[in-house]
């Protein structure tokens, strides 16, 4: 618990450090100035798909059934309100979380739907939601004992995150005559392919689709936790490669994300 309340401290004076340069979280976490907001928000994202065994699965079960309930609305309030402290460490610690638990909500919510990615509006919506977060966090209403925080913030960016979907389909067809619209889509298919795969098999594949610039050295460095060095990871990689062109690929049921689906506790 000592060392934990110690990498806490040390990841919201990190929050805090990027809020006084002007970097947004969603620029920060891939900036190699904040390590640790970056371990968190990919590591959370790595999440969804990281294989759990039965044990773990059937203990998470009442876990996700609490708080689809609702029943862990009180911790989230209690956050949202430290959260609003602009000079300390605890209210940057929990902006950061907050933000986080709200992109990876929009991550669940557009898991079936990969153009919201593809088309980069998921990239817009991360941006979108650390404005919006914070200038809710300064309404006294979103304090009141009755409001759920979290799913406020959540019925305003779905709706805004489909609206830039939308805008951006158009905006492809329109600028490219549809050539661009069609390798977007290509990209979108490949998501959703890659969506089914583990995830040390899925983000040296995803992570290429997305940026086709991106080095093997800055994989590695934002998914530290799977991968100890670009060999590793281009070793997963042309495993996974192999087995999909095989047809032997076996598709991962047992992830987070499968569970949540299985619990129906889905963007809760």
């Amino acid at each position: 618990m000592p060392m934990l309340r110690l990498q806490l401290e040390r990841l919201g004076l990190e929050v805090l450090d990027a809020e006084a340069r002007g970097t947004g979280y969603a620029a920060a976490t891939r900036q190699p100035h904040f390590p640790m907001m970056a371990a968190v928000y990919f590591g959370a994202a790595d999440l969804l798909r990281w294989r759990l065994p039965q044990s773990v699965r059937q203990a998470l079960a009442p876990i996700l059934q609490f708080v689809a309930e609702g029943r862990a609305e009180g911790a989230r309030r209690l956050w949202f309100a430290l959260s609003r402290d602009r000079r300390s460490s605890e209210g940057a610690l929990g902006r950061f979380i907050f933000w986080c638990a709200i992109v990876l909500n929009l991550r669940i919510h557009s898991w079936e739907c990969p153009e919201a990615e593809a088309f980069g509006a998921l990239s817009v919506m991360e941006e979108e939601a650390e404005d919006r977060l914070k200038e809710l966090l300064d309404m006294p209403d979103m304090h009141d004992s009755e409001v759920r925080p979290l799913n406020v913030l959540m019925a305003a960016l779905l709706e805004q995150m489909r609206l830039a979907t939308a805008g951006l389909w158009t905006s492809l067809l329109a600028d490219a005559g549809g050539g661009g619209l069609k390798e977007v889509l290509e990209i979108a298919e490949a998501l959703r392919q890659t969506r089914r795969l583990d995830v040390r098999d899925a983000v040296p594949l995803e992570s290429r689709l997305l940026d086709p610039t991106i080095a093997s050295q800055q994989i590695v460095d934002r998914h530290s936790h799977m991968y100890g060095s670009v060999q590793a990871l281009e070793s997963q990689k042309s495993r996974a490669l192999k087995k999909l062109s095989a047809g032997a690929y076996e598709y991962a049921d047992d992830r987070f994300i499968d569970l949540l689906r299985t619990e129906g506790a889905l963007g809760r």
